[in-house]
């Protein structure tokens, strides 16, 4: 097989050995203990997998929440009232809840302190992980920004010490931390940490997977998905030695979709390590939050339907239906975990009245076209120079490459010009189905409009992870007649300002979804200044809201964008209408501006 691409010239010069950094972390994980947590205790198992694969064998459910409130004293304290409220109600409560930790999380712990405040809690000390497994029996997962970033050892050692058996997130090795540009540095900890966690294996320590924090979250077919999967379960298993646990499903729609590739991400896993969850819908939510109960009702009855009629052991996840706004308050968790438990009584009927077959039959076509994805990519590798036996110059090389790039090089569907990535989807995922239609939207509305940016030159980034907005303003401000100039996802301030400069731009659009719209603000808007670029307008939009000091939940920080002269916008429409016209006064009282939402939601 012949590539475009020099595969081997992808690999870092000081990329460590990833096999002697794993049995670095092997050996350190000899030396640690695994404290019985409150619901392992309870349930008479030695991890949350023992106790998975027997309630998958007796057809109980379990259930997951996700929970990550400005602090962890607040999360804490959340938890004991979801605990509570559940048995007011006479449900079981959760299962297991997702630490959803800030970014922050994911840096050396000697840096955290140093590094901006997002949304989420911060575990700093030995006191902080022991009271996640302590507070109340619900089995916790160290999720969110524990393994994949350059603090991954630390934080591996942290939660083993302290009772969690299911650790993550394994996709995330691709994201970069606020301020860190090691790149082998951060690799090198994730392995260190995944050996942590093999020398625990037979213990029934799992390394998780949530598949849409990595690439797959914005491939465009199902079939490539299942072939990543697998690639990660080569690394995680063959090369590393740990058992693989994979999550997924905050990003499709569809109910016989989902059950679909839920079944598929099961069929090729020689040990079938129970999912840590099964996420819930995050994309068919709107801001009309009762509307949003019958998106919640399906989406979570066809997960747990699935679940019980094969015996999976997963956990699926409820998703608020406040969640497309804000973070949701634990009264909000707490009534959506009501539904989950009320969908359980009707699980026996509805299972047995699916026609299972048809999914069974995709579920196949999902396997073999991933299979084809795994072999491509292996195949190519080796034929590169690739070692294929080094977990760290596999993990690089698939990162380095890219999502697109992967897709193009070994996607399962034939060729096909006619497609974004040169290839005609097995099948197609919800997300990009979305996006492509929005986009095409988009496109016709401007072409009416007659819109005209003559050739502006435009910074655009994200400040987080989220590509599909960026993705949108991209196709519609090029529509515009704008020149876009990519600065990324997952910038600092001071990487958007550097990029104004070099490119001396006419204007910054930033898209955010991390909590982190006003202190982002000011940063930018200080680096600016000390660039002699005060007078650059700046637009911004997604999620602008932030936690604010004596506020249960996020507060809408508008108000702030407009006195730091950023430009909050609610559509993209707006965006392209304001770089229309002659640039504004940039004083406090006419501020320049930003824009960008997920997907259709801008």
């Amino acid at each position: 097989m012949t590539t475009s691409v020099s595969l081997a010239g992808l690999i870092p010069p000081d990329l460590p050995d990833g096999r002697e950094a794993v049995e670095e972390g092997k050996a350190l994980g000899r030396t640690l203990e695994i404290a019985p947590s409150l619901y392992l205790q309870e349930k008479g198992v030695g991890s949350e997998r023992a106790w998975r694969e027997r309630a998958a064998a007796e057809g109980i459910s379990c259930t997951c929440i996700n929970i990550g409130l400005a602090t962890w004293p607040d999360t804490r304290e959340a938890l004991g009232c979801i605990y509570e409220d559940a048995l007011s109600r006479g449900i079981r409560p959760p299962d297991r809840f997702n630490i959803l930790a800030e970014r922050r999380m994911g840096l050396p712990k000697a840096l955290r302190l140093s590094a901006p405040q997002e949304t989420g809690p911060l575990l700093m000390t030995q006191q902080d992980w022991w009271e996640s497994t302590h507070t109340v029996p619900i089995q916790p997962e160290a999720a969110d920004n524990t393994i994949g970033g350059p603090g991954s050892l630390d934080n591996a050692t942290d939660a083993i010490q302290a009772g969690i058996t299911h650790i993550g997130v394994l996709s995330q090795y691709m994201w970069r931390w606020p301020y860190w540009e090691d790149e082998s540095g951060q690799i090198a900890s994730v392995l260190k940490a995944a050996g942590v966690l093999a020398a625990h294996r037979q213990a029934g320590v799992c390394f998780d997977s949530y598949l849409e924090d990595g690439y797959p979250g914005v491939f465009h077919d199902y079939a490539n998905y299942i072939g990543w999967a697998m690639l990660e379960r080569y690394v995680a298993e063959d090369l590393i030695g740990a058992a693989y646990s994979c999550s997924w499903g905050g990003l499709t729609t569809d109910p016989m979709t989902k059950a679909a590739v839920t079944l598929a991400l099961h069929a090729f896993r020689p040990e079938h390590v129970p999912a840590g969850f099964m996420q819930g819908d995050t994309i068919g939510n709107r801001i009309d939050f009762e509307a949003n109960a019958a998106v919640v009702s399906t989406d979570v009855l066809f997960m747990k339907a699935v679940d019980y009629r094969y015996r999976l052991g997963g956990a699926p996840i409820a998703v608020p239906v406040t969640e497309v706004e804000r973070i949701p308050t634990w009264q909000e968790v707490a009534q959506v975990h009501a539904i989950n438990r009320r969908l359980e009584e009707y699980l026996p009927s509805v299972a047995a009245g699916i026609d299972w077959r048809q999914i069974e039959t995709r579920r196949d076509e999902l396997v073999t076209g991933g299979q084809r994805f795994f072999n491509a990519a292996i195949t190519t590798m080796r034929e590169s120079g690739i070692d294929t036996t080094d977990p760290a110059a596999v993990l690089v090389t698939i990162k380095r490459l890219g999502a697109s790039r992967c897709e193009e090089l070994f996607g399962a569907g034939k060729r096909d010009d006619a497609y974004p990535r040169g290839r005609r989807p097995v099948m197609e995922t919800d997300l990009v189905h979305q996006t492509m239609t929005e986009r095409s939207r988009l496109l016709d509305y401007l072409a009416t409009q007659k819109a005209d940016l003559g050739g502006k030159r435009l910074v655009l980034a994200s400040t987080d992870v989220h590509e599909f907005a960026k993705f949108l303003l991209d196709a519609a401000l090029d529509k515009a007649g704008a020149r876009v100039i990519d600065a990324g996802v997952n910038r600092d301030p001071e990487d958007i300002v550097s990029a104004a400069v070099e490119s001396a731009a006419e204007a910054i659009v930033i898209t955010t979804h991390n909590g982190v719209a006003r202190s982002f603000a000011q940063v930018l808007r200080s680096e600016l200044d000390k660039a002699q670029l005060r007078d650059l307008p700046v637009f911004m939009g997604g999620v602008l809201n932030e936690d604010i000091e004596g506020s249960e939940i996020p507060v809408d920080v508008r108000a702030d964008l407009v006195g730091l002269r950023v430009q909050p916008l609610a559509t993209i429409e707006d965006l392209v209408g304001m770089l229309a016209r002659p640039a504004p006064r940039t004083d406090a009282t006419t501020p320049a501006g930003i824009v960008a939402g997920e997907a259709s939601r801008t």
